[in-house]
């Protein structure tokens, strides 16, 4: 869905749904905080170690939210789609950012003032409810997948990964990942060629249908087996 710039949070289409805790008056303090910038594929939105002067807000586009360790390597936590609100662990302890945040398609991205946001904290009960709510849910998801790929192999984490980005970003068994080799390896813990390899087996298999980016999942139901006993 193409984006159309919008005059105030409360009249967006993919708003964030903690929005709705707020009155009109406070939605039009947001909107007087808020400004939009565009980002080509490919482009950082934020770096790891910079600090949050603003919480961002993804409105169009697809990005990918990473941590980068000393030595260089690359995992994918989540990849961020329109109407979620990006924040990190950082805004309430020390207001740096602890992970990197890239778009992965043309997108477009809307900057809240953290202080702003903070003051909604403060001021508004059921914002404040909500606030602990998202980054809890996305705290417990992260230490989920953790969990889950910690208890697996190569092919199992793989067959995971593939079916987050048909169940949770693509909502089809059909879709464009836009991910390299390289990419879906960071996302499911695994090397560009183990992650070569068993794309290719899968697709002898009968599992997948692969070409290029573009990937088409034939048998989600050995797909899922492959997760679970992965």
């Amino acid at each position: 869905m193409d984006f159309k710039p919008c005059n105030s949070c409360g009249s967006c289409p993919v708003a964030w749904d903690n929005f709705k805790n707020l009155t009109e008056a406070q939605i039009k303090e947001i909107d007087a905080s808020r400004f939009e910038a565009k980002y080509k594929a490919g482009e950082v939105i934020f770096k790891q170690g910079s600090p949050t002067p603003n919480a961002v807000f993804m409105a169009s586009g697809l990005a990918k939210l990473y941590l980068e360790t000393d030595e260089g390597k690359r995992v994918i936590i989540a990849l961020v789609k329109p109407g979620r609100l990006i924040g990190g662990p950082g805004i309430f302890i020390d207001n740096t950012h602890y992970f990197n945040l890239v778009a992965v398609k043309d997108s477009t991205v809307c900057f809240i003032e953290m202080k702003m946001l903070k003051k909604m904290v403060h001021d508004n009960g059921d914002f404040a409810e909500g606030f602990l709510r998202d980054i809890s849910i996305k705290a417990l998801a992260s230490l989920k997948k953790i969990i889950s790929f910690s208890q697996k192999k190569m092919n199992g984490r793989l067959a995971e990964g593939l079916l987050y980005l048909s169940d949770q970003v693509f909502n089809s068994d059909e879709f464009n990942s836009c991910l390299t080799r390289q990419e879906i390896g960071e996302l499911t813990l695994m090397t560009k060629e183990s992650t070569v390899r068993l794309l290719k087996e899968f697709d002898e298999e009968g599992i997948l249908q692969v070409r290029g980016s573009n990937i088409k999942i034939l048998d989600k139901e050995r797909l899922a087996k492959i997760m679970q006993s992965g």
